[in-house]
């Protein structure tokens, strides 16, 4: 049987992806108000687990995935999603974080954003454009 090589670099690019969805799922565990061992409990695991994938230590495999979002009343893509570097999925999660504001508190994180990214953009005025 043949060995597979891997790419160099996919081991820290599968180290990143672990700790950004593990962000993720503290982030929605906490905006439910649970304690890591509750989570834990409703998904029949030790709290030690849901620690190591948070810490993103551990990648909770797709069933797990599956009963976290049923616990913490989110998809799977809401796990996912935050772990990518895919603008479309980058721009849902700031879609998310304003779902819940006023109309004049999402204008101004709105106008802060443009502002923002303008100030970025004008610190590299020689970039060519951004390929899609």
């Amino acid at each position: 049987m043949p060995i597979r090589s891997t790419p160099l670099g996919e081991d820290a690019q599968d180290a990143a992806i672990a700790a950004r969805v593990g962000s993720a799922i503290a982030a929605q565990r906490r905006a439910r108000g649970l304690t890591q061992a509750k989570l834990a409990e409703m998904i029949n695991l030790e709290q030690e687990a849901v620690s190591r994938w948070e810490r993103g230590t551990r990648v909770p495999t797709l069933y797990r995935l599956q009963q976290l979002s049923d616990a913490l009343d989110c998809t799977v893509d809401d796990l996912l999603r935050r772990g990518s570097r895919h603008i479309d999925d980058q721009t849902a999660v700031v879609s998310d974080a304003l779902k819940d504001l006023e109309p004049d508190e999402r204008a101004l994180v709105i106008s802060f954003i443009r502002q923002f990214t303008d100030l970025l953009r004008s610190k590299h005025p020689l970039r060519s454009p951004r390929r899609k």
